[in-house]
């Protein structure tokens, strides 16, 4: 190996070597403002869900009514949304939207294969 390729794969080597610590220093960062996220959301989340177990309690030593209107969102389903919405997460409307689009799509993608044969 020539001098000059020695160099030229010690430069490569710097270069790689800078851009993964700048990467490193991106990923630990985004992790410390997750954490952050977190600890600042968390005594909200606590509080929700302590006021959200305090109601069920209640809500099961009443009698239960039947609902015949469309399904009410559960206490649970709300508290899942803020725990979501806490960590950046889609919610479950939006994951089965997705859903929705994904069938579609692959409908059609089957659709086009088999036309092309």
């Amino acid at each position: 190996m020539s001098n000059a390729t020695i160099e030229q794969l010690n430069e490569r080597y710097e270069q790689v070597t800078t851009e993964a610590k700048a990467a490193l220093e991106k990923l630990n960062t985004a992790v410390r403002g997750a954490y952050t996220r977190l600890e600042e959301n968390g005594t909200e989340l606590f509080q929700t869900l302590v006021k959200t177990g305090e109601k069920r309690q209640k809500a099961v030593a009443k009698p239960q009514k039947k609902t015949t209107a469309k399904k009410q969102p559960s206490q649970l389903d709300e508290v899942r949304g803020k725990v979501a919405s806490a960590l950046g997460l889609p919610t479950r409307d939006e994951v089965e939207a997705l859903n929705k689009k994904l069938a579609t799509l692959t409908r059609k993608v089957n659709k086009l294969a088999k036309e092309a044969k």
